[in-house]
């Protein structure tokens, strides 16, 4: 069974291209653009939230955020709750490859569905669902 589990692993990545050093033929690291996404999704964060939620080591996670910064996606502004803080959020720029990022992202999942019909995507999608309910719940669980 775990042979089957790393087999099917290896395809969804390999599928996704995952493991490309660009994703979504944006020049950017698999990591760089989670990082995108979180804050486009979140609006802003903190570098310590985007450590936690995308299980990034501190270090990395800040040559991330200092690149993404050089190369005008990012902005980082003093809170106004903490001058302590600062959050991150995407610039104008950061915004439009977020959108592009969703957008590849959303072509990608046409194309993998492509040549199935309605029933069989249906499955795909409840099976996907279910795998991600059933590990959220081990998540969860060894958390506490």
């Amino acid at each position: 069974m775990l042979t089957e589990m790393r087999r099917f692993n290896r395809f969804y990545t390999n599928i996704l291209g995952v493991l490309d050093k660009h994703i979504l033929g944006t020049g950017y690291s698999f990591a760089e653009a989670r990082v995108i996404i979180e804050i486009g999704i979140q609006g802003e964060s903190i570098a310590n939230n985007l450590v936690d939620t995308l299980t990034i080591d501190r270090s990395y996670m800040s040559r991330i955020v200092s690149k993404l910064t050089r190369e005008g996606l990012l902005m980082k502004v003093d809170s106004a709750a903490d001058s302590r803080v600062s959050l991150i959020r995407l610039t104008e720029k950061g915004q439009e490859l977020y959108g592009e990022l969703n957008e590849r992202s959303d072509q990608q999942i046409v194309k993998l569905m492509q040549g199935l019909d309605e029933e069989e995507i249906r499955e795909v999608y409840a099976s996907m669902m279910n795998i991600q309910d059933k590990l959220n719940k081990r998540a969860g669980e060894t958390r506490r």
